[in-house]
């Protein structure tokens, strides 16, 4: 469903445009943070918790400047056990709680950036 923001002569029009490279960088942002922590509970959501360690290390990353989010585990004492988890070992089954929660929110993505940047877009409308 299309929304219509009414523009009253060229300098509203101009106005507009010249908001959309501002919003888009701002949606951007948004989306960014709003998918690691989605991500991150999911995961969460999803670790196993014999100690609680594993749980505790899940963190996220977000570099807006270059338009990047993580969700992992980077603590050293973690970080090995981490993978056994998610991938198994030959004695232990896999137990993936990354992956999983990178594919649940995965396809969410666009829709969220587009209402991220229909609401930017729209804050400075008037």
């Amino acid at each position: 469903m299309a929304r219509r923001i009414r523009l009253d002569g060229l300098a509203g029009a101009l106005n507009a445009v010249a908001r959309v490279p501002e919003a888009m960088h701002q949606a951007r942002s948004d989306t960014l943070n709003d998918w690691a922590d989605d991500v991150q509970n999911t995961a969460e959501e999803r670790t196993p918790r014999r100690t609680g360690n594993l749980w505790q290390a899940l963190d996220q990353r977000v570099n807006e400047h270059f338009g990047r989010a993580e969700v992992g585990v980077w603590d050293p004492e973690e970080l090995e056990y981490s993978l056994y988890v998610e991938k198994g070992t030959s004695s232990m089954a896999d137990q993936p709680f990354l992956v999983p929660a990178f594919d649940q929110h995965r396809a969410g993505v666009p829709r969220t950036y587009r209402a991220a940047f229909r609401r930017r877009m729209g804050e400075g409308a008037g």
